[in-house]
């Protein structure tokens, strides 16, 4: 029987500081499932000055690319996210369980780190929840309990749950910043950010669906002027990207 070399990962929680009653629901639910986890301080979109959002954030690339300027509440969102990939990379992790802190776990949620360590293929990044709505894939390496899959057509959108190994996180953060799109939609170009990109089922984590939005309440992403013929271009470039991954991604 193979013994697997014990993997080094951790699992990091982006939080705010103020949000104590969504700290104390996601910790708990760690806590009954005995795994080691380290809080991640958020990036507060409010405390955002205008130089430190120039200095980030690219309204030419989002004016091209996108169909609306991010919110300070989005921009904060992603460079929380960038302090989670830089921590992975700061400290030679073989991979990190990135999660925020609006989720509900699963008890089988505790085989992950296991079935993460146990996959052969090389890998970038690992979806662990798609939280709104769900696409389709193929199992490409099967467990009793967990499987490996690929996405038929674009990953899931949501960014509460997913793995990062050392190389992806290395990889985006050489791409990021500036940034320009929402950090779950940037993550579906597969292609263009260069990340070979894998989902984890059944989810294990999911959105409690319950808990105000913390990027709304520092700006409604609703209010943002959006180009509909941008939206369109938008979708139309995402379809070919993931085209061009489908034809990259190993199949049983």
């Amino acid at each position: 029987m193979r013994h697997l070399k014990q993997p080094n990962f951790k699992i990091f929680v982006i939080n705010l500081a103020h949000s104590t009653e969504r700290w104390q629901h996601v910790s708990q639910q760690l806590d009954r499932l005995h795994l080691p986890y380290e809080r991640l301080d958020a990036i507060n979109g409010k405390s955002l000055t205008e130089a430190e959002i120039n200095a980030v954030f690219s309204t030419q690339l989002a004016d091209k690319y996108f169909h609306y300027r991010l919110t300070r509440g989005e921009i904060a969102c992603y460079l929380s996210h960038l302090k989670a990939w830089q921590k992975i990379v700061d400290e030679g992790l073989d991979f990190g369980i990135i999660l925020e802190d609006d989720i509900n776990i699963s008890s089988l949620f505790v085989e992950v780190p296991k079935r993460i360590a146990a996959f052969k293929a090389k890998w970038d990044f690992i979806k662990l929840a798609a939280p709104f709505k769900q696409q389709p894939y193929d199992v490409i390496e099967s467990d009793t309990r967990l499987h490996v899959v690929s996405y038929r057509r674009k990953p899931p959108m949501g960014a509460c749950a997913q793995a990062v190994s050392f190389s992806g996180a290395r990889q985006l953060l050489k791409l990021r910043p500036p940034v320009f799109r929402p950090v779950d939609v940037d993550l579906q170009w597969s292609y263009e950010l260069g990340i070979r990109t894998f989902g984890l089922v059944p989810y294990t984590v999911d959105n409690t669906h319950q808990h105000s939005s913390d990027i709304f309440a520092v700006e409604n992403r609703h209010h943002a002027r959006k180009s509909a013929w941008r939206r369109m271009k938008h979708q139309i470039a995402l379809y070919f990207d993931n085209k061009k991954t489908r034809r990259k991604t190993p199949r049983l």
